[in-house]
């Protein structure tokens, strides 16, 4: 009887729980790690935004709040401050914002853009290329007297009888008022919609949900080493029992875990992931082979990343439990029935 209960036991319970404990604890090791986002973001041919979107399926996309103005007018002007440095500068930032709201450290979810490199390079000489470019790709049409850059608005398009000598010339007198409506910081949502607390200096308890995973993750896993050691002290009477009810009870979702990781690895390696990416057909969208080439880059090392911590977790739990096992047998065998805990 006492065998059956601890068979029910490590079935039903200890198993399952270390099973799960250990999927937890491996996703941990990546999810949580602030470094693995912002290192996916080095590659700067994720962020060549005038290669990317330079086909025509974003002719005639509008940029929104311009009045009408198309990206095929104004995309190469934008590559001028748009740099890929400014781009993944952004993207870091936005990843900072949100570790530092789960991670505890900010009190409100509130992400935003830093515009002050961009409107720098506007002031500059990338101003006056930016003015170039913009009035070669506007399109023709207009009166003379509406060609002006008004707070925050671009012309759509360059009249006839403008030279794009008059026109760039224009556009760089106007950008001072242009670039004064810019705000320095532009947030991407009107309203911070996660929030804890309402006095941003005050102090008191904040929201860690990156510490409220892993606190959860070792609570699950204590929870499961209790049933694992209950069904080992029910199910076994001597020491060499209870080290074989520890190391197989143990052993069975640690190679879950490991076969999990294998499978990922396995994955990473075949050319199936290459073609998912490639047949997305993401060149007639308008983003190069370099752009593609960077995604599958990018991809391959988050599968990477993924299957080294499942393979860790797998291999130290499979390891433990063989441990344990050769720890029983190394009990004489004269011993084994007498021995006891």
């Amino acid at each position: 009887m006492r065998r059956v209960t601890a068979i029910l036991i490590v079935v039903f319970l200890a198993c399952p729980l270390l099973f799960v404990s250990f999927i937890a604890i491996a996703v941990s090791t990546w999810t949580l790690d602030r470094h693995f986002y912002l290192s996916l973001l080095d590659d700067e041919r994720l962020f060549q935004v005038p290669d990317a979107v330079s086909s025509a399926s974003w002719s005639e996309a509008v940029i929104e709040g311009t009045g009408g103005l198309q990206w095929k007018s104004v995309g190469r002007a934008a590559g001028v401050v748009l740099t890929s440095e400014y781009l993944r500068g952004q993207a870091a930032r936005v990843v900072n914002q949100v570790f530092d709201f789960f991670d505890g450290r900010s009190r409100r979810f509130d992400i935003s853009i830093d515009t002050t490199p961009v409107k720098a390079a506007l002031r500059g000489d990338a101003g006056r290329r930016f003015a170039r470019l913009l009035a070669e790709d506007l399109p023709v049409g207009g009166s003379a007297a509406d060609f002006k850059l008004r707070p925050g608005r671009l012309p759509v398009s360059r009249p006839a009888n403008v030279s794009v000598d008059r026109a760039a010339a224009i556009i760089v007198a106007g950008l001072p008022s242009f670039v004064s409506a810019i705000p320095d910081t532009v947030r991407l949502s009107d309203d911070p919609w996660l929030r804890t607390g309402t006095n941003p200096g005050a102090g008191g308890p904040r929201f860690h949900l990156f510490g409220a995973f892993l606190a959860a993750s070792i609570i699950l896993l204590v929870i499961a080493g209790g049933f694992w050691t209950a069904a080992a002290f029910v199910g076994g009477e001597t020491r060499f029992e209870r080290l074989q009810w520890f190391g197989w009870s143990l052993l069975a979702p640690a190679a879950g875990v490991l076969l999990m990781g294998l499978l990922v690895t396995l994955v990473s390696f075949t050319p199936w992931m290459r073609w998912g990416i490639e047949s997305a057909e993401l060149q007639p969208l308008g983003f190069n082979a370099s752009f593609i080439s960077a995604l599958i880059d990018a991809a391959r090392h988050v599968v990477t990343r993924v299957c080294v911590g499942f393979l860790a977790t797998g291999g130290i739990g499979a390891g433990i439990s063989l441990g344990l096992l050769a720890w029983s047998w190394s009990i004489p065998r004269e011993e084994r029935k007498s021995a006891t805990a």
